[in-house]
């Protein structure tokens, strides 16, 4: 039992701790990230900008769905428009086009993913037909084959080549229910030809808000801010993928064997009600109070995931404001637990990184869409 007359000493000694502890660590002033054993870099990375094509005298991107780069620099363009790839040479120009809209052999009604693998063959997945078509590698690039995909497990919705395999992604229907919910995630599982493994590689995880059901299907609105799983093929023949509520990277093998490739104890950022308020500034009356009362309180910690052929991890960070003309993506060397910053233009989606080089899409002051490329001066 404690003696009474310990107990104003007992405080005098907890107030001199508290105001101590304050004194030390409390302040105003913003001091540099918490980043565990990971260490951020003084000298950044430099890019310098070597290439932006939207148009030329002979094509026009009407929508740049997705691109990907052979070994010798040409890159290849689905243009979900067109309905056809487009193929450029390293200078931009027009090489070939493949495709165009139809249901026959290497036809396309709905293309959405391409990836420049085995060789520089070409593989193109078309959303609408569950088809993988695959070309020969460019100059002299010829229809070779298609594949169509089918499966009870849901809607085939992406599938992407990793080493000599392939991984698809799959969408379960959607529920008639009214609100925030967490559906049923999409899978990543491995394909052996036309058959897809029981077993997924990776669930994602998003949370959605169903607006309405109606004769044409579900109309979805996602949560502003809100987390999701970013899964992104890498050179090693896995899977990378996060939720990004954490800066945690993890790698799956197709034997489902996962490694965690970067852990980082990144400060969260919080969200600013100038941002809240432009964020939910164009949703409907009708369904902003679940978004409003779901809202989170900080940005998820990283929001893209690039794999360079390096093997370093390219993350883009939550923007800082509203109206950022730029934001950051660190460079992660996951041997060395370095952190390099690279500050490109807001509106810039990285998608490829090799050769030293770093692909992009962003829009051109026209509104068009454009292909960018950088060359890694360090």
């Amino acid at each position: 039992m404690t003696d009474r007359s310990t107990i104003p000493r007992l405080l005098f000694w907890i107030i001199g701790i508290s105001v101590l502890l304050a004194g030390c660590g409390g302040s105003d002033t913003e001091g540099p990230p918490q980043l565990g054993d990971w260490t951020l870099q003084d000298d950044g990375l430099t890019l310098t900008q070597e290439l932006q094509v939207s148009e030329t005298d002979t094509y026009f991107l009407g929508s740049v769905q997705d691109f990907d780069v052979t070994t010798d620099g040409h890159i290849v363009v689905v243009d979900r428009e067109a309905n056809n790839l487009k193929v450029l040479r390293s200078d931009g120009s027009l090489l070939d086009t493949l495709g165009r809209q139809g249901q026959g052999p290497g036809e396309f009604q709905d293309p959405t993913i391409v990836d420049v693998a085995r060789g520089d063959s070409v593989y193109v997945f078309d959303n609408q037909l569950n088809r993988l078509v695959v070309f020969s590698p460019p100059p002299a690039a010829e229809l070779a084959r298609s594949v169509v995909i089918t499966s009870d497990i849901g809607h085939l919705s992406g599938i992407r080549v990793l080493g000599d395999r392939f991984v698809g992604e799959f969408t379960p229907g959607y529920t008639r229910k009214e609100g925030l919910y967490r559906p049923t995630p999409n899978t990543w599982h491995a394909l052996e030809g036309t058959s897809v493994s029981d077993d997924p590689l990776v669930r994602v995880q998003r949370r959605k808000v169903a607006t309405s059901f109606g004769d044409e299907g579900a109309a979805i609105a996602y949560l502003p801010f809100g987390r999701v799983t970013r899964v992104t093929p890498g050179p090693d023949g896995r899977l990378y993928h996060g939720i990004n509520d954490s800066l945690r990277i993890r790698a799956t093998s197709l034997d489902g064997t996962t490694e965690t490739i970067a852990h980082i104890p990144a400060d969260p950022v919080p969200i600013t009600e100038a941002e809240r308020d432009s964020a939910l500034a164009d949703i409907p009356s009708a369904i902003r109070s679940p978004l409003v009362s779901n809202f989170p309180d900080a940005k998820p910690a990283f929001t893209d995931l690039v794999v360079a052929d390096t093997g370093r991890l390219w993350v883009r960070r939550p923007p800082e404001g509203p109206d950022a003309e730029t934001t950051s993506w660190w460079v992660l060397s996951p041997d060395q637990k370095t952190i390099h910053e690279v500050r490109l233009d807001a509106e810039m989606d990285l998608e490829v990184i090799q050769n030293r080089h770093v692909y992009g899409t962003t829009t051109t002051e026209a509104g068009a869409p454009a292909v960018v490329r950088y060359q890694i001066d360090s």
